[in-house]
């Protein structure tokens, strides 16, 4: 264990005998609580070590001592998972040393007495309903209960009928056994999809608390009978419970592995530079994956209180984050949304933990000396040595705009700035001070045009975008909730082209909170046939529906992230066939007569009319859009229609109220630019024309080249690669390059995660001769950026990209695999914690949900630790790391899948989190990574972007808990 850490415990055990010695009020206990946890940031096992070597065969000072032990339980400090464990390590050693042990009837009074203050403590808990953390941390406190249970039933079994302190012992802990079960059924965590209960509670409840009832019955049977009833109406138990286990349960190896899982020492967390500098990587390399319940979660179970770290590291990190971007020649648009997130999101979070911290610390201080990191160690505060890190000085500017915005906040006085900077700021606080969210929303209430300025001030480093967001969302909502389409199409416009203000929003709120009632609306559209002119709405729902259509391309975003509820939905039918045209003989009645509607409305009459539209709902008409261009190009192709009508006709689409149909039209375009039949001279000759007046048009009204805009945005990328392609097979053609050259500064390519060429090359280029390689340099340089021992060196080159890469290529068995060989190698160095604690955050990090099925590093992680056993008795290191790379995992892990927020917790989803439910998933494996050929490395990056799956093979993630089998062959 690292000195500083032992010194730790110490303070902390020098902390409670000062608290009992003065005599410390129970009132102002919480508040010298709260300053020694800043002082001493330290685990919560660790903090009950210090807490228990107070043990006092006096009543009444042992009694102040369990005060404090509930009110350490009641803010947070110990949770119930911490104390089992230290019972039961607690418990061996009374055993093991017996009646000549040290404190021996003190040790065995004081577990009684924790065990029946832990009861006292749940039943006082559901006075209030259970947030969706409690409820996971209440299925995390059921595997070292059962490994409780079993430990002191097995060890005691020969001394039945039990008497004396171990039957007191015995007696508490039944008693927390009847709490915990009607907790479970409390918070609704005894009833999982299948109506039962989840099915590891089941076999642990049924096979190890029946031998627990037998061995207190006899001592006190009124509590045996009572759980034995608890048990068969929570429904814990089963008649058949050899075919639940499967023969490696019932053969002991679930004990084994639970016993062996507790007994593992774990040191206390190295917290590195590098772990936080990982996770903010991932969370902002594609989709700003922020979450404020995971984002908190993960920071508080880090730090352990430990506030003032928490908040001086979080500025480094975001720092270090756009030192890393600038470094890297990222794009503008990455580089931007590091500033965004460091001056707009970065000043909210400090606010949230400003009033945690205490003197001697200020937020002052935090900032202070989370900036000076950053600088050469000449001149700490100097903005000429900051320049020297950063030759644009895009840092030094970002550093000034961050304390603009605390000051904004509050955090810092104004004047305070120039002392920081050692330098007169060039700028100030915004003229319009901190903004109000509901004084937005009154102002955009009495004033729509109002909504487009807070849009394009959602770009601007002043740190009012949070406020600016909360309003737009809301506004958003009561918009859907009102259909006020009208102001709703303002809002929609001025989004779809400032794609920036779209990555700003995502950092303040989920895809899902603003596209589900856009979603909701767009199906459940009613045209009324009073309604008049027809027009409007067409222009109405286009705009919105554009906006949707942006959503889902810039961020590259599955049906998932919708959160659309019921499968008929129109959404669902544009995205899963919107770009497919249909043959007439599969269309309805009803829609061949809405197809012919169309074509005669685009090429036999003097335009679209209002009758037309009247009869075909928007949502009917954007289904048909391929379908439309198909019949169009192919009775051109026929003779039927000549280039000039068809142009002529299609010319009506760039009208502002129907321009959003372009994206299913293009899109169906370049389609069937790479089909084979396309490419003939004839096809082309009729395709490329009609391309280069949609995509080039010779005129545009104002309000249509905005729209004309966002729709290239959308289509531009793939339309780009088909024409490419089809100018490698026709080199001679003159009216493919300036199609290309329109493009090119039309393409937006996703914000995802996705891998360039370049990137790709490199790679796999790297000595070693595979990726896993390149993934070993980049967590040995962050190791070494670690321990180097100087605050202020410089980030080293990294992105998060290269593991998910490596994830999507070789499988996450494999890349774990790796990672725990990094780990083990650096094991007798005495670097293991520190490599420990940056591949936890790798495993951590927020990872997009892309809707595919395949397995998460977290998974097989799980799944490894359930057969830790099995490997223990040939690899012993190699099992031990397993043990302690899982437990940060669960501590600091929380949900590592982004999703929406406040979201409904599944029972099982909760299991596969706490306690590793089963479940099937699909596991990409491409081998090692070696022989990947140059020619077939841009294929290979548009099938890891495009998400393909090769050499699929279907693996058990989870198992049964305790299974034999030894799943990553380890």
């Amino acid at each position: 264990m690292p000195a500083q850490d032992v010194e730790k415990i110490a303070d902390w055990d020098t902390f409670f005998s000062k608290c009992m010695l003065d005599h410390v009020e129970f009132e102002k206990f919480p508040h010298e609580l709260s300053q020694q946890s800043v002082r001493s940031p330290l685990g919560g096992r660790f903090i009950y070590q210090a807490w228990a070597q107070q043990r006092h065969s006096s009543a009444r000072i042992r009694d102040r001592l369990l005060c404090y032990f509930e009110l350490l339980l009641q803010s947070g400090v110990l949770n119930d998972a911490e104390v089992l464990g230290c019972i039961l390590r607690d418990f061996k050693k009374i055993v093991h040393l017996g009646e000549n042990g040290p404190n021996y009837r003190s040790r065995q009074t004081t577990e009684a007495a924790v065990l029946d203050r832990l009861s006292f403590q749940i039943i006082q808990r559901r006075t209030i309903v259970a947030t969706a953390s409690e409820r996971i941390d209440t299925l995390r406190t059921a595997k070292p209960l059962i490994t409780l249970v079993s430990t002191f039933t097995q060890t005691l079994e020969h001394l039945a009928p039990i008497e004396g302190p171990f039957l007191e012992i015995g007696n508490a802990l039944g008693q927390y056994i009847g709490a915990y079960i009607n907790d479970l059924s409390k918070v609704g965590l005894l009833t999982s999809r299948d109506g039962g209960p989840p099915k590891d509670l089941k076999i642990w409840f049924g096979r190890y608390l029946p031998p627990f009832v037998v061995l207190m019955s006899p001592s006190n049977a009124q509590l045996g009978q009572a759980l034995d009833i608890l048990q068969k109406q929570s429904g814990l138990h089963s008649e058949s419970l050899d075919t639940l286990l499967g023969d490696a349960v019932v053969n002991g190896v679930d004990l084994n592995t639970m016993t062996y899982q507790e007994n593992v020492l774990d040191n206390p967390v190295i917290i590195t530079r590098a772990a936080l500098y990982i996770y903010l990587n991932a969370m902002l390399i594609g989709r700003p994956l922020y979450d404020d319940v995971v984002l908190f979660s993960y920071l508080n179970a880090r730090y352990s209180g430990g506030i003032p770290t928490l908040v001086t590291d979080l500025i480094t990190a975001t720092f270090d984050v756009l030192a890393n971007a600038i470094n890297r020649t990222e794009s503008n648009g990455s580089i931007f949304i590091y500033r965004s997130f460091l001056t707009n999101k970065l000043p909210v979070l400090l606010e949230s933990y400003s009033t945690m911290i205490f003197p001697p610390y200020s937020v002052e201080s935090c900032i202070t000396e989370g900036l000076s990191r950053m600088d050469p160690p000449a001149d700490p505060y100097s903005t000429q040595s900051f320049d020297l890190l950063d030759s644009s000085g895009m840092l030094s500017e970002a550093r000034a705009e961050f304390l603009f915005s605390c000051a904004l906040y509050g955090l810092i006085p104004e004047q305070s700035i120039e002392s920081i900077l050692g330098d007169v700021p060039m700028q100030s606080l915004p003229e319009g001070g901190k903004y109000s969210k509901a004084d937005l929303v009154e102002q955009c209430t009495a004033n729509p045009v109002k909504i487009e300025e807070l849009v394009g001030e959602l770009e601007n480093m002043e740190g009012n975008a949070a406020e600016i967001a909360a309003a737009l969302v809301e506004i958003f909502q009561s918009l859907c909730s009102t259909k006020d389409t009208i102001t709703l199409k303002v809002i929609c416009n001025a989004l779809s082209r400032k794609s920036q203000a779209l990555d700003v929003l995502m950092l303040f709120c989920q895809p899902s909170t603003i596209l589900q009632p856009l979603c909701e609306l767009l199906d459940h559209w009613q045209c009324h046939e009073d309604q008049g002119e027809h027009h409007p709405v067409y222009d109405e729902f286009g705009s919105i529906f554009l906006l949707v259509l942006v959503f889902r391309q810039h961020f590259d975003l599955p049906e998932i992230e919708f959160g659309i509820s019921h499968t008929d939905s129109f959404i669902l039918k544009y995205i899963r066939r919107g770009r497919n045209s249909r043959d007439p003989s599969e269309l309805s009645e009803q829609e061949k007569m809405l197809l012919g509607g169309w074509i005669k409305g685009l090429f036999e009459t003097e335009g679209i009319s209002d009758e037309l539209m009247s009869t075909c709902s928007p949502q009917d008409f954007y289904l048909l859009v391929a379908t439309l261009f198909d019949q169009s190009l192919k009775a051109c192709e026929a003779g039927v229609l000549g280039l000039e009508t068809l142009k002529g006709g299609f010319e009506y689409l760039l009208e502002p109220f129907l321009l959003p149909s372009l994206i299913a039209g293009l899109t169906w375009m370049t389609h069937r630019l790479l089909t084979p039949a396309s490419t003939s001279t004839t096809s082309l000759s009729i395709l490329l024309p009609t391309l280069s007046l949609l995509v080039h048009p010779p005129s545009l009204s104002s309000d249509a080249l905005y729209l004309h805009a966002a729709v290239l945005a959308v289509t531009a990328l793939s339309l780009d690669k088909a024409l490419a392609s089809v100018s490698k097979l026709h080199p001679r053609r003159q009216d493919i390059e300036p199609l290309l050259a329109t493009l090119k500064g039309r393409i937006r390519h996703p914000r995802n995660a996705a891998v360039s060429v370049s990137e790709l090359e490199s790679w796999c280029g790297t000595p070693g001769g595979s990726m896993l390689s390149a993934l070993h340099n980049s967590i040995m340089a962050l190791v070494n950026w670690s321990t180097t021992g100087m605050s202020n060196a410089a980030p080293p080159n990294y992105t998060h990209r290269l593991l998910l890469t490596a994830v999507t290529m070789l499988g996450a068995k494999v890349v774990l695999g790796s990672l725990l060989d990094i780990i083990v190698k650096h094991t007798p160095n005495g670097a293991s914690d520190v490599v420990l604690d940056i591949v936890t955050a790798m495993i951590c990090a927020p990872v997009a949900n892309d809707g595919r099925e395949r397995l998460s590093l977290r998974q097989v992680l799980q799944s490894a630790y359930n057969d830790v056993y099995t490997l223990s008795k040939h690899d012993a290191a190699r099992a031990e790391i397993i043990v302690r790379l899982n437990r940060r995992v669960e501590v600091q892990g929380g949900s590592s899948a982004v999703g929406g927020i406040g979201a409904e917790l599944d029972v099982n989803a909760a299991m596969d989190a706490a306690v590793a439910a089963d479940g099937t998933d699909i596991l990409l494996d491409m081998g090692d990574g070696t022989g990947v050929t140059a020619e077939g490395q841009a294929q290979m990056v548009d099938a890891i972007n495009a998400g393909m799956e090769m050499d699929l093979q279907m693996a058990d993630v989870m198992g049964d808990v305790g299974a034999g089998e030894d799943f990553l062959g380890i």
